[in-house]
């Protein structure tokens, strides 16, 4: 009869688990999987007690995600995220792709493929399969990875979704967020 349990009293019952294992339900820590869990069951407007902002701030600094930051400061992502929230932190993307024109050392990273080749190619693409072979055409090659804005070189090209143009990464602060202009 699980399913006609309330959010409150599935959480409860993991509570009680917790406090035989701990001792206590504060001694948990947030990256405990049933910790976690009670955090979803019963989303609460829980204060940033015990968060290192200074670790977060610069982690956000240099790219890293959310869930990244939760994951090494030992919080939960709705704890970093309401932290974010109401400081009014707007946290960088991860890119997912860097293209190098072979006879080049500048590189251009994208959260968007698509976009990217777009940009560069100067014409429509509508699907990620087609700009890959777009670009390896006209002698660019990909790689697909997980890359955090500390990890582009400054000097190199950067594309977001909502950029009309290719910036150039110049220094940890040059990263530009929605709405502030576009190029």
């Amino acid at each position: 009869m699980e399913s006609t349990k309330t959010n409150y009293q599935r959480a409860l019952l993991i509570i009680h688990e917790l406090e035989k294992r701990f001792g206590s339900i504060t001694k948990v820590p947030d990256y405990d999987p049933k910790m976690q869990e009670i955090h979803r069951l019963l989303p609460l407007d829980r204060p940033f007690k015990d968060v290192n902002y200074q670790r977060v701030n610069w982690l956000d600094r240099q790219g890293y995600s959310i869930a990244h930051i939760a994951q090494v400061t030992h919080h939960s992502k709705a704890t970093i995220s309401k932290y974010f929230s109401t400081y009014n932190i707007k946290p960088k993307r991860e890119f997912k792709y860097r293209v190098k024109y072979n006879s080049s050392t500048v590189a251009y990273y994208s959260t968007s493929l698509i976009h990217l080749a777009s940009l560069l190619l100067n014409k429509r693409i509508n699907d990620t399969v087609t700009a890959k072979k777009q670009l390896n055409m006209h002698g660019f090659s990909v790689r697909t990875h997980h890359f955090v804005w500390y990890q582009i070189p400054d000097g190199d090209y950067y594309c977001l979704s909502y950029l009309k143009k290719l910036a150039i990464k110049q220094g940890i602060d040059s990263y530009i967020y929605p709405g502030e202009y576009q190029l």
